[in-house]
């Protein structure tokens, strides 16, 4: 009801992508979107008086320049969060269709010179030195699938890399996703020589040419610049709407944990905010239906193979390195825009510490992939966040009392030199497209 008290459960978010940075009217459509909470909008601090002159009386404060940044936390919402990531990486590069999959599970070790056929190519179990090819049978099966991911994973063959890999030990299983949508996938052949191994089938199954669409967003070298958009914050008791215009996505963070909501903080740099006005700048937005991942669905892999159950904690932090230009002589006080720096990915993972490979990686200063995952059972919704090359640091160990030690490896992501790319981030889900308007 107009003149009432403003309450955060009414308030309104609108998002809506800008053709042209700071340019309002260049939105074609704006999107209701759900959130947790919103901290932006101007702010114009006030200069204490330096004139003397008046004795012990201070004078009129000057006012200080305008600067409008904040954070906005969503929910990790398979629809909506595709809007954030438009946002931050720009218009993704989408697919339409459901990828087919398959799996490889193994009853046991694998005998020297047993083979599995993977994209019809043959890989060979050995108990030597492996060479091309072949796959190194470790002293216990969960080191054979781990030796068996990496080796497909890292394959430059066409019909092998046509697809990811990842494993579970607790199944003794390779689970096999084709890279397209769509029926191409449904021929990928999968064979084994030995009944230590058993297909899923003759080629993967499942993929289907509709049934939903796959949204990639790439960070790598052609990635240079992301878009701007305008925000309305509004709340309907006032009634007070105002857009926060030339709003530029600059952080993401997202934590990887057992329980608790799951939602997203995207830092934020926006050029300024409208006056405060009693209607919406669009009454009737365009609504995508919540669906969101549930931080149980949530799993994490090094290099395709499942942390297990000593990871205790996680957290996948990007950066834009935005660089707001501080502009003199508008006559407002506003920035004159914000340009895209260097691009950057980092996070964290606690271990329960079991084993000494990651201290060893860290030690030897090599690179690893890690991947944050989250479905929703019994539907095609997915995310993938994945980082090509993470450096792990050297982390202490410390025995702070009778219970479990912890290590925390702070980890930063660079440039893959195979893919070229920082990160990639994938959505799977219903919605038909995610599009930055183009400029007239």
């Amino acid at each position: 009801m107009a003149g009432g008290r403003a309450r955060g459960a009414n308030a309104r978010l609108l998002l809506g992508m800008e053709a042209s940075y700071g340019a309002m009217t260049s939105v074609l459509a704006y999107f209701m979107t759900p959130f947790v909470s919103a901290n932006i909008g101007d702010e114009q601090g006030l200069i204490e008086s330096d004139v003397l002159g008046f004795g012990r009386m201070p004078q009129e404060p000057g006012r200080d320049a305008v600067n409008n940044a904040g954070d906005i936390v969503a929910p990790l919402c398979a629809r909506n969060i595709g809007l954030w990531y438009t946002l931050l990486f720009g218009s993704p590069t989408t697919a339409t269709g459901v990828a087919a999959t398959g799996a490889l599970t193994f009853n046991s070790q694998p005998a020297n010179n047993a083979t599995i056929t993977v994209g019809g190519q043959a890989f060979t179990f050995t108990t030597g030195t492996a060479g091309t090819n072949q796959i190194k049978i470790g002293p216990n099966l969960k080191q054979t699938l781990a030796n068996a991911v990496r080796i497909l994973n890292a394959s430059a063959i066409v019909g092998v890399a046509a697809a990811t890999y990842w494993g579970d030990p607790d199944a003794s299983k390779i689970y096999v996703l084709h890279d397209a949508v769509g029926v191409a996938g449904n021929s990928f052949t999968l064979a084994a020589s030995s009944a230590a191994v058993t297909v899923s089938g003759a080629t993967l199954s499942g993929g289907a040419a509709t049934g939903g669409y796959r949204h990639v967003w790439k960070v790598d070298v052609t990635s240079l610049t992301t878009p701007s958009a305008s925000v309305e914050v509004g709340m309907p008791e006032v009634p007070a709407y105002s857009v926060n215009y030339g709003l530029k996505a600059n952080t993401y963070g997202v934590p990887l944990q057992r329980s608790g909501n799951l939602n997203a903080t995207i830092g934020t740099i926006a050029q300024g905010e409208t006056p405060i006005a009693a209607v919406s700048v669009q009454g009737a937005p365009t609504t995508l239906a919540m669906r969101k991942f549930s931080a149980f669905s949530g799993t994490a892999r090094r290099n395709g193979l499942p942390f297990g159950p000593s990871l205790v904690s996680g957290q996948f932090n990007y950066t834009n390195g935005a660089d707001p230009v501080p502009t003199v002589g508008r006559g407002d006080g506003r920035i004159g825009g914000v340009d895209d720096g260097m691009a950057g990915v980092s996070g964290a993972v606690g271990i329960r510490y079991d084993s000494t490979e990651m201290q060893a990686q860290a030690e030897n200063g090599e690179a690893c992939e890690l991947a944050f995952s989250w479905a929703i059972p019994g539907s095609t919704f997915a995310l993938r966040h994945i980082a090509h090359a993470v450096y792990l640091p050297k982390a202490k160990r410390p025995i702070t009392g009778p219970g479990a030690i912890q290590a925390d490896y702070n980890w930063q992501g660079a440039q893959d030199p195979v893919t070229g790319r920082l990160v990639t981030f994938i959505l799977d889900n219903d919605v038909e497209e995610y599009v930055v308007p183009a400029a007239a």
